[in-house]
Order: C-alpha cells, then structure tokens, then sequence
C-alpha cells in the first residue's frame, strides 16, 4: 500500500559552534512554517510569483546558523530573500530564541521554453555546525494542464475545486478494527478530484502532481496524441463504479503517452538519462469495481506499475465484462511490474511489455484472463530474480491461512513470453481451487525440466525455447521490438486466433500465415 500520499518533510538535527552567548545542543531544532513551498501558477506568458516560509528557532537560546543557501544556486529559477537580504547564499545568520525569521522565494518562468522541466524543483538548504535540512521549492515550469493533489496554501486566488481529502481508512474501505491496527485511523490526504465525466484535451501536456483519483461514477476520457506526465510518486486512481478510457490512434501524432514529468539532464551536473529510467511514478491503478477501463494506442513507461487491476474477492461473481481492455499499446521500463491483476478480468491484444523489475505480467489470485498476440520480452539490464510472467490461484493472509481463488481462465494464444532469465513463466498452483490455463501457439522460454510438469494445457504448436541463442527479435532496444528476419515466431501462429486480431500493432494484416507476437514481419 502507499504509506505517504503528500511529500514528507525531511527532518535533521541542527548543530552550532559554542560561542560566549549561544549554546550547542541536539535540542536546538530550526522548525519551518512548511516542508514544500508549492507555487501552484501556471503562466502561459513569462511571469513570477512569490512565496513565504518562517523559520523558527523554538529554544530558548540564540544560535546563529552557518548558511541557507538556494541547491542550484545561481542555475536555480528561484531567487530566496533572507530577512531583507537577496542573495542565494547568506552566511552567519542570527536567530534569537523563540524567535522567527522570514525567507521570500520568487520563481520566473518562461512557459513556453520546451527546455524547462514540467515541474521547477529546488530547495533552501540550512546548514547548522555541518548538520543539514532542506525545504522543497516547487513551480510549474511550463504551459500545461497541472492536476495537483497538494494544496498551494499561499494561493493568491481560491483552491482548485478539484482539491479534496479523504481519510485513508476510507480510501482502502478498511473496516473499523483493520483501520486500528493499520494504525490509519484519522489520518487523511490530500489529492486531486474527478467527479463528474471530464475529458482531458490534447491542446497541452497534463502534469499530475501527487495523486489524480476518479470517483463518484465518473469517467475521465483522455483524447487521441494526449501527453500524460506524472511526478515522482504520483497515481492516477480510478475507484468503484468509475472508468477511464484512453483511446489513441494508429500514427505517431495521435499516440496518447503516460511517463514521467522528467526527460532531462539539468544542467549537465548528472548522467542519469531520465526519459529512460523506471521507478519515476507511482502507477494507474483501476481499484475493485471501477469498470470499462480501455487503453488503446498507449505508450506506458518509466513507473513502479504500469497498470494495477483489482477484482473481486469472489471470483464466481466476477463481470463477464472486462476491468480492463488493452489492446495495440507498449507499457516498458517499470521498476516493478507491467501489469497487477488481481482477481480481476481483462483482456489485452497486439500488446507489448518488456523490460521489468520483477514481472512483466503479474495474474494474482485467479480470475479471467485472455491476451491475443502479445510480445513478453524481459531483457530488465539490472539482476532479476523473478519470471516476467506469474499465474497464481491461491494468496496467504497475515495470520498465514491460504485463502483460495478460482484462476477460472488464463489464456495465451500466438504470445512470445521471452526474457534473460532461465525460465518465463511461473505457476503457482493450489489443489483447492480451479487452476484453468491455455498456451496455444505460443513461443515460451522455459527449461524443459520445469516445463513438461505444465505442458498438458500447451499446445503442440507452441514453441518450448531454454536458451538465449533464439534470434526472436531484431534489436532488443527498438520499441516495439520487431522480430528478426530468421525469427522462429515468422508465420509459427494459428490462423484461428489470428482471425480474432487480423492486423497488428501497426494497422498490418497478418494473414493468411500470422507470426506470433504483436507484431507482423514485413
């Protein structure tokens, strides 16, 4: 579960230098008026906005604090005013006991530089005898749509309308007793409402900035070639009776893009290359009884899940309508894993996940599944442990009693389930409940030994690969990945299932001789 939904402050203890009329001890703390000053402007022309923070010394001494300087100094959007001096570093500051200082932060912003980060982050950084605390500077930098769950208390003008809270307790339906033991009782956050059908143009980016939640029957439609970019940790939350649909298209300019609000290398001072790097965001998450959900022609990347979808504890009592409809989309690089289905019902065609921290496709605790030529292809850089793909019929709850639930349907047909490790694919089976699968006509990467324990539901045209000399794709670095010109999976699929998904991921027929995957060699 996320255990903080807003950002924490950061606490560090403070030191000074023992002089005739100040005193060092761990119990002078500096304390702050708050841990983020959140400048919650959007211009759409050049243009600057102040904020305040008080710093305060609580103790009953004086102290003098060595300096409260700007991270990036003089390369920073922000410029800090110290009690009256502007400068971005200001040294030997004195702070009488029980006393108070002022520090003005003005950020300027040129909207319309495509060089600016989505979101302008700094911080004032107190040093106090070689002991440090930050406080978070943060701006809109450029001209978007800005969906922040944070409130902006030195707002000029009123509070977004779509600013709400909610108790945790309330958010996770706990009962009674489970709140007081998850120790959530009365705590609350803060986040971003959608409560009435709202579609999300794609005149200009969205940036959602702590969490984004779906509620009260409501449906959010994200336009064709729409960018959605979200900030470190941030959701995108779709609770019960609510939907989402984002439906693109075929051609790159109406691809619809969920990522990062990161694509840079600011001032050349790291090498992480972030249009690339996983574990950026949080997740979508379609919590139990949300509904319709549809992805088409989405381009999912660089999160911790790309995709969590939650069911029903009785699995007979499952929609026959699908959670969740994926079809002709790529999620990749997610620290964790592609897709989380939890009891749940979805059905995914022509779709591609690769390159995952822990799974790519992840069917927990039974339900219905059913994915049409879909390329799993795991080639994660770092070490993985794990497979890329797990079916499981059965969890273990706290108190360690196996709690049963039917894998009523998990069906595979011309898939490619490929990866660096030794084995793909990972059943987990209990005798106590239904474990119903089916892998026809697909290539699957597994040892033998392992695999002839499951091969009664794998079909005698599917393809059992156990080393990584298969040339199955081109070059594992295009996305999508395109299959090799002596690739096993060229015209090895079923006609049958290809009839269902006659073209692939490109508009492309694959028949009358279909390759396996989401895409068709040309």
């Amino acid at each position: 579960m996320k255990s903080v939904i807003f950002s924490t402050l950061i606490v560090l203890l403070f030191f000074s230098c023992k002089k005739e009329n100040f005193l060092s001890t761990q119990d002078n703390l500096l304390s702050f008026s708050t841990d983020t000053l959140l400048f919650d402007t959007v211009f759409t022309t050049v243009g600057s906005a102040t904020r305040y923070l008080k710093v305060y010394n609580n103790d009953n001494v004086d102290i003098v604090i060595n300096s409260v300087s700007l991270n990036k100094k003089s390369n920073s959007s922000f410029k800090i005013n110290i009690d009256g001096e502007p400068n971005h570093t200001v040294e030997n500051i004195l702070l009488r006991s029980n006393d108070s200082l002022y520090i003005f932060s003005e950020v300027t912003i040129d909207p319309n530089n495509l060089n600016t980060p989505f979101i302008e982050t700094d911080s004032i950084v107190f040093t106090y005898n070689n002991q440090i605390q930050y406080v978070t500077l943060t701006a809109w930098g450029r001209n978007a749509y800005f969906h922040s769950g944070i409130p902006d208390y030195q707002q000029y003008s009123p509070q977004s309308n779509n600013l709400s809270s909610m108790l945790y307790c309330d958010f996770l339906n706990l009962t009674e007793s489970e709140c007081t033991e998850s120790q959530l009782n009365g705590e609350s956050f803060s986040y971003y409402s959608i409560n009435t059908n709202t579609i999300w143009a794609n005149d200009k980016p969205h940036v959602i900035y702590g969490d984004v939640i779906i509620e009260n029957e409501a449906k959010l439609e994200i336009e064709k070639g729409s960018s959605i970019h979200l900030h470190n940790n941030s959701w995108l939350v779709v609770s019960s009776g609510s939907s989402i649909e984002a439906i693109g298209g075929n051609n790159t300019e109406e691809l619809i893009w969920i990522q990062s609000d990161r694509s840079d290398n600011p001032y050349g001072l790291t090498v992480t290359d972030y249009s690339n790097m996983p574990g950026q965001w949080g997740k979508i998450w379609l919590m139990s009884g949300s509904i319709n959900n549809q992805f088409e022609y989405a381009i999912i990347k660089n999160g911790k899940i790309g995709i969590q979808v939650d069911g029903v504890n009785d699995i007979e009592n499952l929609s026959e309508t699908p959670n969740l409809t994926i079809k002709n989309s790529i999620i990749y690089n997610m620290s964790q894993t592609g897709i989380l289905a939890q009891g749940s019902n979805v059905y995914g065609e022509n779709v591609q996940i690769n390159n995952c921290g822990e799974h790519l496709l992840l069917l927990n605790i039974g339900g219905i599944y059913d994915f049409k030529h879909c390329t799993f292809a795991n080639f994660w850089p770092f070490s993985r442990q794990t497979p890329s793909i797990v079916l499981n019929n059965y969890y273990e709850d706290i108190n360690g009693t196996i709690q049963n639930r039917n894998l009523l349907k998990a069906d595979f047909g011309n898939c490619i389930i490929d990866g660096n490790n030794e084995t793909e694919i990972l059943f987990l089976k209990s005798d106590e409940a239904t474990f119903n699968y089916h892998i026809d006509h697909c290539i699957v990467k597994s040892s033998q030994e392992y695999i002839t324990n499951w091969q009664e539901n794998i079909s005698s045209g599917s393809i059992i690969i156990n080393s990584n000399e298969n040339n199955i794709f081109e070059d594992l670095e295009n996305i999508p990945l395109q299959l090799d010109d002596e690739s096993i999976a060229i015209d090895a699929g079923s006609s049958i299932i290809a009839n269902d998904v006659p073209k692939d991921f490109y508009g492309n027929s694959r028949l009358p001789d279909p390759d396996i995957g989401c895409l068709e060699k040309q």
